[in-house]
């Protein structure tokens, strides 16, 4: 004692100093006059002392069937003080950092009447367990509430803490301490509120936090714990503590301050069990050390949190992690809760009250509904058209025939093989909206709207621009098979689903295409590019090939100024397209295959291996695929982070590339697939990853052709704006611009978009081979 007095005279301040309670027990001289040295130089000392009131409560404490009166419990309270004198009863606790000299019984009988209140939900015997057991608390926020609420109820008998960090204000939304203790040690704040509760308490703290060097100290000096609770935001300390918890067969519980979720690893039980169930076994659990960002540390987080049971606000919230909010949101509500649940969970399990493993909900909106849902608005059943069938196309055909003109018939095995190339298109979402119907003589391009029918696309703009490039894929692989087709577009005008009749024309002299031999080879490159500008020469070739198509015209952008104008458009326009509920829809549960399975079971969407994305911007898709938490961040008007998706790979890109039509109409647009397939062939011939950006153009034409439907006026004023910004980029762009695609140089693309077999999209006549 003497050793601390000299230390808190000379005014020390290290961590040792700060949170220990002094004892002064007056019937021994030494402590006599330490106190008194202690009042002398210390004048403004408080002083508490309500012993007689205490010793009360011991009485009534040691006899509970006996009644007092308020004066009988007086006379009981100083017969049990005896001749002792008063100020020699018991011990004088002095708290240095708040300078409160308090009198209190001595450890036994403060004990007895502290824990009263706990009979018999805690029974004495079991409350002496208690007092032997050993409990570790890593990281203060939620564990700050986990040790108070322990504390309370003096679950343990020797308490270690850990937490490198201090108290700063934005702690205070959920910690319970005072603006006085800002700076303040996270295990000096709760050692010493920890203190203030009961003085006899062991408490030890681990001032630098816990790190591969410390953690089987912290584990196992002193005596190895009998529970572990972690609570830190360190997701490689979250691993490495459960890794050696189990080496030391020490039981793990945890709260995440969301939808009330308690975690229990049972290692004391079941030694062999995986940590966090098994739920990051397939991670590099080394990459857990190095991850710093909230991006590097989102792959583990999720995993161990589990994606689909976060509540759709922490859902939200994450996607709006350094775009609106700094961090991983926590409330007051949920920490003291928490903080509850954890301390009965561990108590129950130092008394073998508890032995599973597993995870458990106290989700209050669940348990308790709002009067009023979070519901999100949600897209209404679309009327989609019935599936087009042989045998409808065969009663198209059948309306055909006055201006079927075939001077050479077609045979089966070519009109296969074109049929196959122009499958090779591109289509919105991978869509695959063609159909090939072969007569004996002739081949008719179909679309089947069933399949390509959008809310979005109110004027069908994207299947047709797919239906243009398999039209020129089919032109390009006729020719290569020396065959001279004469494609008449749109021959019923009452019958939009047929896009062209293509008849053999005279076996002329046909000039076989270079870009014919492109077509098994072209594909969507997302890869990030290597910022290699483009040789003009190159660029001149792309604007001739598109050229060819009369009537498009190709104009090319490739300044830096121009590039970041561009990103900025098309990420303004997937924004709104992903946070409205139909766009949403459409995107997370009709395009994207989350999975190789899926994509090859369908063969066709968006393989989520052709988007080139990090483990961790898998795992931000996973979480902005939740309808509730997209609901939420658009009724937040959030989101700014999905204006990213595609920003950073068009500002490392070289060029981008506008194809522009004669106008808006049906045949136009055919033909502007065709420019952008002849452009993406010429691309990939050339050696350079093509990706399509087309967001600003295609919603536009929605509001301007399509009538807008499932976009609310704030929405299409925003689609607006950027689809002018874009026009005002490509002054000599004359007509309507129709498709926008941006190319670079980049490595190849680690995965391609599967197709459906030829037989589940072709069909001839007097065979049913097309399937709905």
């Amino acid at each position: 004692m003497d050793k601390v007095l000299d230390a808190l005279k000379r005014g020390e301040k290290g961590y040792v100093h700060q949170h220990i309670p002094l004892f002064f027990r007056l019937a021994l001289p030494d402590d006599r006059k330490a106190l008194a040295t202690l009042l002398a130089e210390q004048p403004l000392l408080q002083v508490h002392d309500t012993l007689l009131s205490q010793l009360a409560e011991l009485v009534r404490a040691l006899d509970p069937s006996k009644r007092f009166t308020k004066e009988s419990l007086r006379e009981a309270a100083l017969a049990h003080l005896g001749r002792t004198a008063s100020e020699e009863y018991g011990v004088w606790v002095y708290y240095p950092w708040s300078q409160r000299l308090v009198h209190l019984l001595d450890e036994e009988e403060f004990t007895r009447v502290r824990t009263d209140r706990n009979r018999n939900k805690i029974t004495r015997d079991e409350q002496n367990t208690l007092a032997a057991k050993r409990i570790g608390v890593i990281g203060l926020s939620v564990g700050q509430s986990v040790c108070l609420t322990m504390a309370l109820e003096r679950s343990f008998g020797e308490l270690r803490i850990a937490d490198h960090d201090h108290l700063d204000l934005s702690n205070l939304n959920r910690l319970r301490s005072g603006v006085h203790r800002l700076g303040l040690a996270k295990t000096v704040n709760v050692a010493q509120e920890i203190a203030e509760i009961d003085p006899f308490l062991r408490v030890t703290c681990f001032h630098e936090g816990i790190n591969a060097d410390n953690i089987d100290g912290f584990l196992t000096q002193g005596g190895r714990l009998d529970v572990l609770v972690e609570e830190c935001d360190s997701v490689d300390i979250k691993i490495l503590a459960r890794q050696r918890a189990k080496a030391h067969g020490i039981p793990v519980v945890m709260d995440t301050s969301d939808r009330g979720m308690i975690d229990v690893e049972r290692f004391d039980i079941d030694p062999t069990r995986p940590i966090m169930h098994g739920s990051v076994e397939h991670l590099d659990l080394d990459l857990a050390a190095k991850a710093r960002t909230i991006e590097e540390k989102l792959p583990f987080v999720i995993p161990m949190m589990g994606l689909d049971k976060l509540s759709g606000r922490m859902k939200a919230s994450m996607l709006e992690i350094e775009s609106s909010v700094t961090t991983w949101p926590q409330l007051a509500t949920s920490v003291v809760m928490g903080g509850a649940a954890v301390g009965d969970v561990c108590r129950r399990i130092l008394l073998d009250q508890h032995k599973e493993s597993g995870r458990w909900f106290l989700d209050l909106e669940y348990l308790i509904p709002c009067a009023v849902g979070t519901s999100v608005e949600r897209a209404g059943p679309r009327p989609t058209p019935e599936p087009l069938s042989g045998l409808e196309m065969e009663r198209i055909r059948e309306r055909c025939i006055e201006i079927l003109h075939t001077t050479e018939p077609l045979s089966l095995t070519h009109a296969r093989a074109i049929a196959e190339a122009g499958a090779l298109a591109p289509s919105g979402g991978n869509d695959q909206p063609w159909r090939f119907y072969y007569d004996g003589s002739a081949l008719l391009l179909f679309h089947d709207t069933a399949i390509s029918h959008s809310e979005l696309d109110g004027a069908d703009l994207v299947p047709t621009i797919g239906l243009g490039g398999c039209l020129e894929n089919m032109l390009l692989k006729a020719r290569s098979l020396g065959i001279n087709l004469r494609p008449d577009l749109y021959p019923l005008k009452d019958e939009p689903r047929l896009v062209a009749i293509l008849a053999a024309g005279r076996p002329d002299t046909v000039l076989v295409d270079p870009l014919a031999g492109m077509i098994a080879e072209r594909c969507t490159n997302r890869r990030m590019p290597s910022q290699i500008a483009i040789a003009p020469a190159d660029l001149a070739a792309l604007v001739d090939a598109g050229s060819a198509i009369s009537g498009c015209a190709v104009q090319v952008l490739s300044s830096k100024d121009d590039l970041d104008s561009i990103a900025e458009l098309v990420g303004m326009a997937e924004r709104i397209r992903i946070l409205n509920p139909i766009g949403h829809e459409e995107l997370f549960r009709r395009e994207v295959r989350w999975t190789k399975e899926e994509a090859q079971r369908t063969r066709d969407g968006l393989d989520l291996d052709t988007f080139e994305m990090s483990l961790a911007q898998r795992t931000a898709l996973g979480v902005a695929a939740d309808r509730e938490a997209i609901g939420l961040v658009r009724s937040w008007k959030g989101g700014m982070g999905f204006t990213r998706i595609s920003g950073d790979a068009i500002r490392a890109s070289s060029s981008v590339v506008l194809i522009s039509g004669a106008d808006a109409g049906a045949t136009n647009a055919l033909h502007g697939g065709r420019c952008m397939q002849r452009v993406w062939l010429a691309a990939t011939s050339l050696g350079l990853a093509v990706h399509p950006i087309s967001a600003p153009i295609l919603l536009a034409h929605h509001v301007r052709f399509g009538g807008g439907h499932g976009l609310d006026q704030e929405e299409q004023r925003g689609i607006l704006d950027c689809f002018q910004r874009m026009r005002q980029l490509f002054p000599k762009a004359a007509g309507e611009p129709l498709f926008l695609m941006r190319l670079a140089h980049a490595d190849p693309p680690s995965a391609r978009s599967l197709r459906r077999p030829l037989e589940a999209m072709f069909a001839q006549r007097g065979s049913q081979s097309v399937r709905p």
